[in-house]
């Protein structure tokens, strides 16, 4: 049913390795806690989603299907959080840079697996 798992399980090793860097109180390449954790982790989902083929033939086949839609809003989430990391705006909950991370973090695993069933809508 899942195409693409091995993507998939790409896409949750690199999210992790992300998480644990802005986690592990160390620098690790140009990550050196939770806030370019989240910045970092938001320019690759947004790479990773405009290179994966799934989404963009969810968009274009299926622009209302509920899956399309509740991927828009898994979009938007850390698209949102990303910004806000960046420019440092008191935004209560997405301020905390670690609160943060996880809901990033979380929204890019959840977007991942909606992506895998794009075969089911899009013919």
């Amino acid at each position: 049913m899942m195409k693409g798992i091995g993507i998939l399980i790409v896409e949750w090793i690199i999210t992790g390795l992300i998480v644990y860097a802005g986690l592990s109180n160390k620098q690790i390449l140009f990550i050196n806690g939770p806030r370019t954790a989240v910045i970092t982790l938001g320019i690759i989902g947004f790479a990773m989603c405009m290179i994966m083929p799934t989404i963009g033939k969810f968009i274009s086949n299926a622009p209302m299907h509920p899956l399309t839609i509740v991927g828009y809003i898994f979009g938007v989430i850390p698209l949102v959080i990303t910004v806000v990391q960046m420019f440092k705006w008191n935004i209560p909950i997405i301020y905390d840079s670690k609160t943060a991370l996880f809901i990033v973090a979380g929204c890019i695993i959840l977007k991942s697996i909606i992506g895998r069933f794009a075969p089911l809508i899009v013919k």
